[in-house]
């Protein structure tokens, strides 16, 4: 693709997310000099918390016309608590059964999230199954399918458009963001960064410094899943998730 092409590309993008499209920067995929790539790290990785707290509001901002929840909260046990809630209130979409599938990732375990769900009588689904053959993976298709809430984590958030950053690995699949009617991810406010440049500047970063940290793929989220191919009427839910929900986590402010 061309320069003009790419502009015209991602101008099309900022269009249907309603950016401001004065500020599309032409060399986005360009691969940056060692001098500038360091430059960036260095920029995301010492950004003070205030201006970390900046970018959560121009994502919450961004959030706005896409029908994206984005809740921050101070501590992870408030996570919790604001999961549990929705878990509490919200309806499974296709029965009665209440199930919940979610990855095994560091952050969630820290939540201690579990057990209150057992308590109180939602279903809790691993999708860290050991790999014993296809009969295993189609019963965990099957389950997360089943499940109305998917809970995951995200290897960053981008701050100007609102779209987690998903890496595939095993035990954070990515049909626990996919298949649930309703998906729930957790971050820190760290983890949170202004914009595409950024996000390729670090990718980047991770590929040089383990060319296989990325073997599994990566999955990009903008938003619960619509589409208006019938009729031009907007339908949420159709090919994924109807209801997506981000908490930041932001500690003391």
């Amino acid at each position: 693709m061309n320069d003009y092409g790419q502009a015209k590309f991602l101008n099309n993008i900022r269009k249907a997310l309603r950016v401001d499209c004065k500020r599309v920067c032409p060399d986005l995929f360009c691969r940056q000099s060692a001098e500038e790539s360091m430059l960036t790290i260095d920029r995301i990785s010492s950004r003070p918390h205030s201006l970390r707290l900046l970018l959560l509001e121009k994502m919450i901002e961004a959030a706005k016309p896409l029908n994206l929840n984005v809740i921050p909260v101070k501590t992870l046990p408030e996570a919790a608590q604001e999961i549990i809630k929705l878990a509490s209130e919200k309806k499974p979409e296709w029965g009665d059964e209440e199930s919940v599938v979610l990855w095994k990732h560091p952050l969630i375990e820290e939540m201690n999230i579990v057990e209150i769900l057992r308590e109180r009588n939602i279903a809790v689904i691993f999708s860290n199954q050991p790999d014993t053959g296809q009969t295993e993976r189609d019963r965990l298709v099957k389950e997360s399918a089943g499940s109305f809430i998917g809970i995951t984590s995200a290897d960053y958030c981008i701050a100007e458009t609102g779209t987690l950053v998903l890496k595939t690995a095993p035990g954070n699949e990515r049909i626990v963001s996919l298949l649930p009617s309703i998906h729930v991810a957790v971050i820190k406010l760290e983890q949170l960064i202004a914009d595409f440049k950024e996000l390729y500047t670090l990718l980047d970063k991770n590929l040089e410094n383990d060319p296989e940290w990325i073997e599994n793929g990566m999955t990009f989220i903008t938003g619960p899943s619509k589409t208006a191919d019938i009729e031009a009427t907007m339908v949420h839910g159709a090919h994924g998730p109807r209801e997506l929900y981000i908490y930041v986590v932001t500690g003391t402010c």
